[in-house]
């Protein structure tokens, strides 16, 4: 069932100065760095992952991601392939938390779909 949210992504064009602002005005703590370009927001419900993608194309895209819990990746993909949804990856792909598909809603918003592993 794909029916859990369980993760928010926040694209950013500058890690740093995301940071900045999400603990200096909003009093969010760093939870963990993955790498240069992602980060993790203290929060006691949805996790809320900051995300390098560097510069802004002002208004073009979206800048808010979200993602789905998957208790069974493969499955999943399958099932969504099966029923025509669009899917940007040939297969799932690693991320720091385990794997993960990219799919499209009919007005073109992207979704996370994880899969917890790590």
């Amino acid at each position: 069932m794909l029916n859990k949210v369980c993760v928010l992504t926040v694209k950013v064009e500058n890690l740093k100065k995301a940071i900045e602002f999400y603990t200096e005005v909003l009093d969010f703590k760093v939870y963990k760095h993955y790498g240069e370009k992602i980060a993790t927001l203290v929060h006691d419900e949805i996790p809320i992952v900051l995300e390098e993608e560097g510069t802004n194309k002002s208004g073009e895209g979206q800048n808010v991601l979200l993602g789905i819990l998957s208790e069974h990746i493969e499955s999943d993909f399958n099932r969504l392939k099966s029923k025509g949804v669009k899917i940007l990856f040939d297969e799932p792909k690693p991320c720091p938390p385990g794997r993960y598909i990219v799919i499209e809603d009919p007005s073109g918003n992207q979704i996370e779909i994880l899969e917890f592993t790590n």
